[in-house]
């Protein structure tokens, strides 16, 4: 790393609005795992409710016994030991249901297993665990069989932005015949707490860039440095670059520490299990084929990519701007504006093009594990492979028209 590039990030580095940043990152890392692990419950083995770490204790023991390929066998088992525990008469009450006792002793320990049963068998828009004692234990190893008409079903609805092609339902279709079965069942609720946040603390992370990098070159015309910048040998050129490295390394820099901290902070106290089980387990109807790490990695990767359009929108807007404060309210309008804009109900044209705007890329999970495809060039992508595809170009873009513009700025 050369002098300039160290001059730069220190120059970054060293403001108040990155030390703040830092700071605003840590608070909301502590505060939305709290949140998380306060509202983990499960109703424990005397009946009553326990909450936070001994709920996730408890939980962690539970699935820890289901760990292991989820055969149609299992399934069935599963099926049948719920049969025998609901009508043994010691387990009824007066009113001939279940005790509260009984179904803490006997039930709960099973309600992973049963909550995917239950979805496959359940008819579309219906819930709850009662499906499983109206199906018979044989029935239950027709599962994979069942999710996928769940999948068929969720692809032939009726929808008011557009219903799916024929092309596009077979394209789904065979990505589910692609996922490996059986699925690998294991203890996930620390993933699974890491994804329901991971967006929110994305969006923290942009803005957080965008108020670090604001000031890069909108910066310089407030202080009237351009003139010297500019009129120096190098000014022009390995200046401007050296001000664009150290600003992706700053992002970055902030990438890893948040979501590191983050991962490490919800797993160190919900467990590092499930990383090998199938996505499945978390969203039944994912049509990819990835474990649960993998599925992580990708969501990482298209958040990150997210908040990185955020920074390179950030620099080329401080290039054009006359100073930072402008440009972290512009900067804050893209990436929070469109959050803000409804989902059309009419066209899905619409949808797609307000999807690639940061804000609505955060949420790279439930992009992974969704059901939109684009078209483009007479091929079917998904959207998060899309989202991928749009992010590097934009930002491929916009850094080198940052750089002329900071180039050709007219000192006055």
């Amino acid at each position: 790393m050369d002098a300039l590039i160290r001059f730069e990030l220190r120059k970054i580095t060293r403001r108040k609005s990155f030390y703040a940043g830092i700071a605003i990152l840590a608070v909301m890392i502590v505060f939305m795992a709290s949140v998380l692990i306060a509202n983990t419950q499960i109703r424990g083995k005397d009946g009553n409710y326990l909450y936070g770490i001994p709920a996730i204790q408890l939980i962690r023991e539970y699935n820890r016994q289901l760990a292991g390929p989820l055969t149609p066998e299992k399934a069935a088992d599963a099926v049948e030991w719920s049969h025998n525990v609901r009508h043994d008469p010691k387990n009824l009450d007066e009113k001939g249901e279940m005790s509260i006792k009984a179904y803490a002793q006997y039930e709960v320990k099973n309600n992973q297993i049963y909550s995917l049963i239950s979805f496959a068998f359940n008819p579309s828009g219906e819930y709850g665990y009662d499906i499983i004692d109206r199906i018979q234990p044989s029935d239950a190893k027709a599962f994979y069989q069942k999710r996928m008409e769940k999948v068929n079903q969720y692809l032939n609805d009726e929808y008011s932005y557009g219903n799916y092609s024929a092309e596009e339902k077979a394209f789904f279709m065979k990505m589910n015949e692609s996922i490996p079965v059986p699925f690998q069942m294991d203890y996930v609720t620390g993933w699974e707490n890491v994804f329901e946040n991971l967006p929110n603390l994305f969006l923290v992370i942009a803005f957080v860039i965008a108020i670090c990098l604001a000031p890069v070159f909108a910066g310089e015309y407030q202080s009237g440095a351009d003139s010297l910048i500019l009129s120096s040998r190098y000014g022009r050129n390995k200046v401007i670059a050296a001000k664009l490295k150290a600003s992706f390394f700053v992002s970055l820099g902030l990438l890893v520490f948040a979501v590191a901290a983050y991962t490490l902070l919800l797993l160190g106290i919900y467990g590092f299990d499930g990383g090998s089980a199938s996505v499945q387990i978390i969203k039944d109807l994912a049509p990819v084929p990835y474990t649960v790490f993998q599925a992580y990695l990708w969501a990482v990767l298209i958040g990150s990519l997210a908040c990185l359009l955020v920074g390179a929108v950030t620099l080329w807007l401080s290039s054009r701007m006359r100073g930072p404060f402008p440009v972290i309210v512009a900067s804050g309008i893209f990436l929070i504006g469109p959050l803000f804009i409804p989902a059309s109900k009419s066209s899905r044209l619409f949808n797609h093009l307000m999807e690639m705007f940061p804000g609505n890329m955060m949420d790279g999970f439930k992009k992974l594990t969704g059901y939109e495809v684009y078209h483009i060039f007479g091929q079917m992508i998904p959207e998060y492979k899309v989202m991928l595809g749009f992010a590097v170009i934009v930002i491929a873009l916009l850094v080198p028209l940052s750089y002329r513009a900071f180039q050709k700025h007219q000192v006055v």
